[in-house]
């Protein structure tokens, strides 16, 4: 995945100590309450909107760390953000399908995502499908 470099800003307030923004990637804004959480929430917002896009709008390549550090002004910071395949995950549009499983095989995977946190019959069969891809069709599998 390819490397963009962001412009940490010092907000003008105390409530948000912390904005960011991406020259190479408009619209893409965010902020944080500490340098780490605006590093954080600097990954997740790229992630989403190269996922999301923007209507009319491909993103070329990356702008290089010198480019962006000259843009940046006194006291603001340049970091290198990287978008996470898990990140972007969760932007990916989602489709409905309907599937025949035998009521057995049903049965057992309802009873084993019960006492799991966070696991659904939905997400089980996506980590299955995911699994079985990677093993048979490793070129299937995006990299992370």
């Amino acid at each position: 995945m390819q490397r963009y470099y962001a412009i940490f800003h010092r907000g003008q307030t105390k409530d948000i100590p912390w904005w960011v923004s991406f020259p190479d990637v408009p619209g893409a804004l965010t902020q944080g309450h500490s340098l780490d959480e605006a590093l954080d929430m600097a990954a997740d917002a790229l992630s989403a909107i190269l996922v999301c896009g923007r209507k009319g709008k491909d993103y070329g390549e990356p702008s290089t760390y010198d480019e962006v550090f000259a843009q940046a002004k006194e006291g603001e910071r340049v970091f290198p953000i990287m978008p996470t395949e898990k990140a972007m995950a969760a932007y990916r549009p989602k489709k409905r399908i309907d599937i025949m499983m035998p009521g057995d095989k049903v049965d057992a995977i309802d009873l084993l995502v019960k006492g799991v946190k966070g696991l659904d019959r939905s997400k089980f069969i996506t980590r299955a499908v995911d699994y079985y891809l990677a093993e048979k069709y490793p070129s299937a599998v995006p990299a992370e």
